[in-house]
């Protein structure tokens, strides 16, 4: 079945799939986040989140991808603005939204 979840670039359009994370997604972006660099570049702050979502698992071809679009049985969905500085948190089971300021996760 799978715990899918999805983080969403808002600056570039790009969302990031995991097909097992919904559990850590948010922490995982979080902890991207709280490293402090890369707020204000999309580009790489996007690999930055989707690093720290991979983990350690770089060479499988399963688990995670890239696209442009939002899928329609995720669970979380976790949005990024670099403009704004904000990140929000949908959660589509619990219907719960959360939203806080980059630098609240120092």
């Amino acid at each position: 079945m799978g715990a899918r979840a999805q983080v969403h670039i808002k600056d570039t359009g790009v969302y990031l799939y995991t097909h097992w994370g919904a559990g850590s997604i948010e922490e995982d972006a979080k902890n991207a986040i709280a490293r402090g660099v890369r707020w204000d570049d999309p580009e790489y702050l996007t690999r930055i989140i989707f690093d720290q979502m991979k983990g350690t698992n770089t060479t499988s071809e399963l688990g995670f991808g890239i696209g442009t679009s939002q899928h329609g049985d995720i669970e979380k969905l976790i949005t990024v603005s670099c403009k704004e500085q904000t990140v929000r948190v949908l959660d589509i089971y619990e219907k719960q939204e959360t939203s806080y300021k980059f630098k609240d996760t120092l």
